[in-house]
């Protein structure tokens, strides 16, 4: 399952060795891969999909573009099987330079002009509120263990500061 598939460029490498269902809000990019993946034009607010559904569900820069990244979390807690795994990647908006705008020290400024940035650059929203701290907290709390956490770097010189512009979790579903 890929979640806010986008172009679907994850969901059709996947769908090379297995069945891949695609997810977006957007129709549009979906009409692009529907005749190699399974797509679902849907919500990410609202799953339209019965209690473990999924061996894997990757939900990748996506959960900071929702308005409950809570309601989030518990879909995803509801639709992956017990035993099996999410990936999620989410960047860090209190990087240096806020990874979807570019626009350094973002995360300082007033929440009006943050909005105002986002509109300019046709975001519908960006929950700037959410960090990676709480977010791995959330998911913690909600059921999942943390099995891998990996930093992604744009460029190379980046990997000299302690954190990271992106980070990818690899969590498993417990009990």
């Amino acid at each position: 399952m890929d979640i806010g598939c986008g172009s679907g460029v994850f969901s059709i490498a996947l769908a090379k060795d297995n069945f891949v269902v695609a997810l977006d809000i957007d129709r549009k990019p979906l009409e692009a891969i529907k005749k190699i993946v399974a797509v679902v034009n849907a919500d990410a607010h609202y799953l339209p999909f019965k209690p473990e559904s999924f061996d894997i569900v990757l939900s990748l820069s996506l959960m900071e573009h929702l308005e409950d990244p809570v309601g989030h979390v518990e879909d995803l807690r509801n639709i992956v099987k017990r035993g099996r795994w999410l990936i999620l990647q989410l960047p860090n908006l209190q990087y240096f330079f806020e990874p979807h705008s570019k626009a350094p020290f973002l995360f300082l400024l007033p929440q009006k002009i943050q909005r105002l940035i986002f509109r300019k650059l046709e975001y519908a929203y960006v929950n700037m509120n959410l960090t990676i701290k709480g977010t791995l907290k959330l998911l913690l709390s909600m059921g999942f263990t943390l099995r891998k956490t990996v930093k992604i770097y744009h460029i190379e010189a980046m990997r000299l500061i302690p954190w990271a512009p992106a980070y990818m979790f690899l969590l498993q579903k417990m009990g």
